[in-house]
């Protein structure tokens, strides 16, 4: 029987997130760019050695926006996550300055000091570099204090990774894995609710005048509307493609051509008077950004 983990990737757009998730869950590499539009969740077995026995992990490996700004979005995804891997672009230094400045600080926000690996990704691109592993090391040392100290000689909690040609990996969702199966975390029943309690108030408080802001809240609104977020998440991703929704800088023009998207897709789901009030909610939320 294996352990269900829910583990998430966080970093900024165009930093590889999608690439290592496919690179370790197909083995595959794609070399293009298209933004991660809402979340997305893979799973994969893994089988740890942890005190000498043989364990199964399940892990469910969630990928989300790297763009700031999806407050209630991030929130939302981060609920239950017990532990993440936080990934930089050694091509973009400004990629390992958001980490302590946004990802790190909003996940510890929602779930407290679940375990992290860190990963530098892009490390094929030897001639484009902006910083090194080390940076990056130090970074992690400060997070993960004396953690090291519970992981197989030869692993770490920081790896320069390359998901094109597939360096580290794997070693550094096995790393998470020991990580978690080392973390003392205690069984609380409530935990998961609290974590609710204060995704719901980020959201509640998050600045919907923006053009991100006001799309994280249509979002949100609409996957809420789904039993199976798998579902609500593909009709998603379909409809803010459809609507050339820029994930990382969209235009009134484009939300409000999405919120009539996704007005269609839900009459095929929902009753015409549900689909009007969502319709005129989203509406209203579009007409007061103020761009």
């Amino acid at each position: 029987m294996a352990l269900k983990k829910k583990i998430v990737l966080l970093g900024d757009s165009a930093v590889g997130k999608t690439s290592l998730i496919r690179r370790f869950v197909f083995d595959q590499f794609e070399d293009s760019y298209i933004a991660t539009i809402g979340s997305k969740v893979t799973r994969k077995d893994v089988k740890i050695s942890h005190r000498n026995e043989p364990v199964k992990l399940k892990f469910m490996i969630w990928d989300v926006i790297g763009r700031e700004g999806y407050y209630s979005l991030h929130a939302r995804t981060l609920i239950g996550v017990k532990g993440a891997i936080i990934v930089s672009d050694l091509t973009r230094k400004e990629t390992l300055n958001t980490l302590e400045q946004y990802w790190i600080p909003f996940l510890f926000k929602i779930v407290g000091h679940v375990p992290l690996v860190f990963a530098c990704n892009k490390s094929d691109l030897k001639n484009e570099v902006q910083f090194e592993p080390k940076d990056l090391a130090e970074v992690a040392n400060r997070y993960n204090g004396k953690l090291d100290s519970y992981l197989p000689f030869g692993y770490g909690s920081s790896y320069s990774t390359s998901a094109k040609n597939g360096n580290n990996v794997e070693k550094a969702f096995e790393t998470l894995g020991h990580l978690i199966l080392s973390s003392k975390e205690l069984v609380d029943p409530v935990k998961e609710l609290y974590e609710s309690i204060v995704a719901m108030g980020i959201s509640r408080t998050s600045d919907k005048t923006s053009p991100i802001g006001a799309l994280d809240m249509i979002i949100v609104d609409f996957c809420q509307g789904f039993t199976d977020q798998r579902l609500a998440m593909t009709l998603l991703r379909q409809e803010l493609t459809r609507a050339s929704v820029n994930i990382n800088n969209p235009s009134k023009e484009e939300i409000l051509r999405a919120v009539e998207y996704l007005g269609e897709t839900e009459n095929e789901f929902k009753e015409e008077k549900v689909v009007v009030s969502n319709l005129k909610r989203r509406m209203e939320w579009t007409n007061n950004i103020k761009e």
